[in-house]
């Protein structure tokens, strides 16, 4: 440094302006370039005072010595009397308003970097502190210096003392109030800046509770205003200023008046429904302020809830004012504070709500008492809040509710009393026992009668809430059997859907103390459904509902418990079933697939050492035809009947369809291994051979998936590289299966199944290119083209039942993008390979393909690679064959609709003349309807999500074609093209306004 001040001194002496910028720019350089370390406390205050000197020289040179000086601030031996130096020198020396708005912006990051390093040091100033940030910021106006301002203001205000200027550093901030900055398009979208700066402004005027006292005034001012958006910022900032603490109390309470006006007219008559809420919000934030510290006597929050009842009790009682619903929000708002207002405002306005509900006669004005309630009722549920009743006054409005269970025909206020009840039943002891029972009974009684869905709804809501908030062992002991008892009854068809969905809305919500004794009834049931008939609907709807209990599993204990009480039984009677000659409804598909979501969730939630011997019962029973069953129970079990060990081979050829169909659960099981649970390659080696074989061999389609499935689930739980390897050669090189090319659709679904199973855990990489590099060659197959294209949907996309994150597979982060950087370079090769094949089904598959690889991946990784691609979707749209051209502008529509509003779209511009071209002529000439439809639909996806200039061109001719459109002889075309032509008159609108 030395030697560079030596070299330079003469230039920083100059008396030419430039040569001393030149000087300044090289030592600010090297400054910058330095280590935080490498100068020593000395050094550092020399350089703080050579730049604070600077700082007197020219203007041009202000912006070069506040970059040396924020240079210096990061250094580790940077004292605090030196920041307190920068701070005199900033506010009496520096020309900081006639800066440009970098420079400026550099003043203000210097400021801020002072406050967090240093603010003890600057907290000695006292006020002056304060003093010499509003001379150097006062007066700013650009946006984005301002972000830093009201940031560091913040902090300054919340750390120091401010008394002597309190209301000068209000006035600084406030005179920003509201802000009524418009950013444009790209501003908005990309950093949100006004969204920022309103924010930061908020922060400010709340930063001390001595800027209470001038901030209300301002509000309570802003909320005369006739601009909307100085309404609901002033209500935002009341809410911030409130929740400052009880130390703005007293502050608030001095306007207490006032404040209830202005926000109870903007509930009442609310220009805006974003002003209403506001205004609710901070109904619940003052109410909540007043009931906050200690109270001495009558508490303010007591005081402020009698004046809101006894201003709000007119609305309540004069209908035509057509006002309650409203008021109803104000009372709820008001509840909500705490528990002592809930309670006051339910005990006067519940009961005068029910008698003035006896007394009206319209449907409107009823209904509207009955919305007032249920927003109390949701404030007491909120809170906690049971409300001062009298024994009497509780059972009279709960017995009122109960009694409009039963009025006919059912309506709005039938649906409200059902809801009312629901809230009711959240406050624990507002409803007796003998009434939760009768109101129960009411429902099971009525639900399959109830004519109005929005009753039914209600209906199936309030036995959720009940599954949540009572007992277990009303629920289990008592509820759900006397629920059972009414399906029981009606176990012919139609089933008694309704009912059904009360047993899962009480089942679904996980509880502790669960009890799975009424498991066993539904057991009986379905086997007495099997025996008399078999009545599949039936044993599949009691299915149902034990998968809705299994769903809630929280524990291995309890999946240990299910396992002996459904999974083993069930099992047992399906492969007995599968090796009977009678019939049964567990041979039934979607018996057997109620089945598997079962086990699927008891298997996720088992310990491994249970699973270990479940799966060597499947390895005797799958493979050998053993169902003696000895490794379920321990000893030899043979069902009670002569069935012979061997009669069972889902496995081995014939492949008989009732056989092969239970590989779906032994798929669930597979495909649902506990968590770190790893296969091994000797013990499933043989087992993944026959299950290849049988997916590509069997003569059952469904079997056939099962199988893949379950190769793909294994697969996933194998860490092994070299064991991987293995599987898949063994697998893909038997020439039985090469060899025959009628199975050929079947092997790309086993391949497709394997991808996916080791696509999702990233591992192998090779291995997953030998089998996307199979599934892209098979794109040119007239066999299996179309399950090779749908297979990279399967492979990409979540899975509803198996290889999904519930089920414990093994998923990478990321494994969606690196798939597509694989499969894209492979796809796009064969894509140009297959330009002059003759068949357009070639091209469809793999624009199909296409289509599913840009599906699942985000924009930001499918758009660098769209030049290559954009190309081979515009020439397609050249075929005449329909299927080919809706797979095309199907994707077309994909890469438009992924882009962002007011981001540039995937689409470059050098593509905008073909596609345009070609999309106007598929609209009038195409004889399929379908295609003109998308053809017009895609040209208004241009308009709106690429930029204006590249189609300004091209606007009065797709306004003159879409004119000739709105003739089209089919309606629908017609439908499109007025949307699509209202979008093109737009174009480069903005461009002329601006």
């Amino acid at each position: 440094m030395l030697q560079i001040v030596e070299v330079v001194g003469p230039s920083l002496t100059s008396p030419e302006v430039s040569a001393r910028q030149e000087a300044l720019r090289v030592i600010v350089g090297v400054v910058d370039s330095l280590k935080r370390d490498t100068l020593e406390e000395i050094e550092v205050a020399r350089l703080t005072d050579f730049f604070v000197n600077r700082l007197q020289d020219q203007q041009t040179l202000f912006g070069l010595t506040i970059k040396g000086l924020l240079a210096l601030i990061h250094m580790k031996h940077f004292q605090g009397s030196s920041g307190v130096s920068i701070l005199d020198n900033l506010a009496t020396d520096g020309f900081v308003h006639s800066l440009t708005r970098q420079d400026r912006l550099n003043v203000y990051i210097l400021f801020e970097m002072l406050v967090d390093r240093f603010g003890q040091d600057l907290e000695k100033m006292g006020s002056n502190s304060l003093m010499r940030y509003i001379s150097v910021m006062d007066g700013e106006h650009e946006p984005r210096n301002l972000l830093i301002v009201f940031r560091t203001m913040v902090k300054i205000v919340s750390q120091f003392e401010i008394d002597p200027i309190t209301e000068t550093a209000f006035d600084v901030v406030a005179c920003y109030f509201p802000i009524d900055f418009t950013p444009t398009v790209q501003e908005d979208v990309e950093s949100k800046l006004k969204d920022t700066l309103v924010a930061g402004l908020r922060r400010c005027l709340t930063a001390s509770p001595k800027f209470a006292k001038y901030c209300l005034p301002l509000i309570l001012e802003k909320l005369q205003s006739d601009s909307n958006d100085a309404k609901e910022e002033s209500i935002l900032t009341f809410i911030a200023l409130c929740e400052s603490g009880p130390s703005v109390r007293t502050v608030v309470e001095e306007q207490i008046t006032s404040l209830w006006i202005s926000l109870r007219r903007e509930v009442l008559t609310a220009p805006t429904d974003s002003i209403e809420d506001a205004a609710v919000k901070a109904l619940t934030s003052l109410a909540s302020l007043l009931a906050s510290g200690p109270q001495l006597g009558v508490s303010s929050c007591d005081q402020f809830v009698t004046t809101v009842l006894n201003d709000t009790d007119q609305f309540l009682r004069k209908p035509e004012l057509q006002l309650q619903y409203p008021t109803g929000k104000i009372l709820k708002a008001v509840a909500m504070s705490s528990k002592a207002a809930c309670d006051k405002i339910a005990n006067i306005v519940l009961p005068l709500n029910v008698k003035l509900f006896m007394v009206q006669l319209r449907t409107e004005e009823r209904l509207a008492l009955m919305n007032v309630n249920a927003l109390i009722l949701q404030a007491m549920a909120a809170v906690g809040g049971m409300g001062n009743f009298e024994p009497d006054e509780r059972t009279f409005v709960a017995a009122f509710y109960q009694s409009l269970l039963t009025e006919t025909p059912q309506n709005m206020i039938t649906c409200m009393a059902v809801s009312g009840l629901a809230e009711m039943l959240k406050l624990k002891g507002f409803l007796e026992s003998d009434r939760i029972d009768q109101v129960c009974e009411t429902f099971m009684n009525g639900m399959m009668d109830y004519e109005n869905s929005g009753v039914v709804d209600e209906v199936t809501r309030f036995f959720s809430v009940a599954g949540r908030v009572l007992e277990e062992i009303y629920i289990y002991q008592k509820l759900i059997p006397r629920l059972l008892e009414y399906i029981q009854n009606r176990e012919i068809l139609p089933l008694p859907s309704r009912l059904i969905d009360l047993v899962q809305a009480l089942l679904r919500t996980p509880r502790a103390n669960r009890s799975p004794l009424f498991l066993a009834k539904l057991l009986d049931r379905i086997q007495f459904a099997e025996e008399k008939g078999p009545y599949v609907p039936t044993m599949k709807m009691y299915l149902d509902i034990i998968a809705t209990y299994v769903e809630g599993i929280a524990s291995t204990n309890e999946a240990e418990e299910l396992y002996h009480i459904v999974l083993f039984p069930t099992f047992r009677k399906a492969i007995h079933a599968a090796t009977s000659k009678e019939i049964s409804g567990f041979q039934d598909i979607a018996v057997l697939q109620s089945l598997s979501r079962i086990y699927r969730w008891i298997i996720s939630r088992l310990d491994h050492d249970t699973f270990k011997k479940l799966l060597a019962a499947l390895d005797e029973m799958y493979l050998s035809g053993d169902t003696s069953y000895r490794h379920f129970t321990g000893r030899a079990d043979n069902l009670g009947d002569k069935l012979l060990p061997s009669a069972f081979k889902p496995l081995e050829k014939p492949y008989i369809t009732m056989h092969t169909r239970c590989i779906s659960l032994m798929a669930s099981i597979v495909c649902a291994a506990p968590k770190n649970f790893q296969f091994t390659h000797d013990a499933w080696k043989a087992e993944v051979q026959k299950l290849m074989e049988t997916c590509c061999l069997c003569a059952d389609e469904q079997s056939s998936v099962f199988a893949a499935q379950c190769i793909g689930g294994i697969l996933n739980r194998i860490d092994d590289h070299t064991v991987l390897e293995s599987f898949i050669h063994d697998a893909l090189d038997d020439p039985a299966l090469t060899r025959s090319r009628s199975q050929e659709r079947r092997l790309i679904r086993a391949v497709v199944w394997m991808a996916k199973g080791l696509v999702q855990r990233s591992q192998a990489t090779v291995v997953i290119r030998r089998l996307t590099d199979m599934i892209i060659r098979h794109l040119k197959s007239k066999k299996s083209g179309e399950e090779a294209a749908d297979g990279l949907r399967v492979i990409l996309e979540d899975s509803e039942f198996i290889l999904n994150a519930q089920m414990n597979a093994v998923i990478s982060p990321l494994f969606r993008q690196k798939f597509f950087a694989l499969a894209l370079p492979l796809l796009m090769q064969s894509f140009k390979n297959a330009e002059h094949h003759d068949e357009a089904w070639v091209k469809k598959n793999h624009l199909v393909a296409l289509s599913h690889l840009l599906k699942y991946v985000p924009q930001s990784v499918a758009k660098p690679s769209m030049p290559q691609v954009v190309p081979f979707l515009i020439q397609s749209l050249n075929s005449d064959d329909a299927e080919l051209i809706l797979s095309t502008l199907s994707s077309i529509e994909e890469l438009l609709l992924e882009s962002n509003p007011g981001t540039p779209s995937s689409l470059e511009t050098v593509h905008i003349p073909p596609l345009v071209e070609r999309l106007l002529d598929l609209s009038l000439t195409f004889t399929n309807m379908n295609v003109r439809i998308a053809a017009v639909k895609i040209l208004g996806h241009v308009s709106t999500q690429c930029e204006a200039p590249p189609l300004l061109p091209y606007k009065q001719k797709v306004l003159k074609t879409l004119l000739k459109c709105l003739d089209d002889k089919k309606r629908r075309v017609r439908e499109v093209a007025v949307d699509t032509r209202n979008a093109w008159f737009l174009v480069g609108a903005s461009i002329k306004a601006n």
